[in-house]
């Protein structure tokens, strides 16, 4: 595989190496994929095995939520906080599977950090 100094341009570079993706898809993608088995088996996919394992209650609800949007019987709506278009259901009670809050991974993400703060205070 040729360098990017072996290039006059960038663009030259982006579009032969753009070319190479598309002749060597399959190549590329069994390489992508040995890479990340062994990446996650290294660093934590046995961590989330084990949450699964732990909260089958709130892997069922997660399966439902998608369920239901997959379907059509509930729209994702944007961030509540900042308006993002992409986002993610967060559950306040997992006893209730379709009342959600849609936050944005950031936003997502912090409340889950509020979470756990809490419960380490208590």
């Amino acid at each position: 595989m040729p360098n990017k100094n072996h290039f006059k341009t960038n663009l030259e570079y982006n579009l032969w190496y753009k070319e190479y993706r598309a002749k060597n898809r399959i190549k590329i993608r069994a390489y992508n994929r040995a890479y990340n088995q062994k990446y996650r088996e290294k660093n934590g996919f046995k961590n989330e095995e084990k949450w699964k394992k732990n909260n089958p209650q709130k892997i069922k609800v997660e399966n439902l939520l998608n369920y239901a949007v997959k379907c059509g019987k509930i729209k994702r709506q944007p961030c509540e906080v900042c308006g993002k278009k992409k986002t993610h259901g967060h559950h306040p009670d997992y006893a209730i599977p379709f009342l959600v809050n849609w936050l944005c991974p950031i936003h997502h993400k912090a409340i889950h950090i509020l979470i756990c703060k809490q419960k380490m205070e208590e």
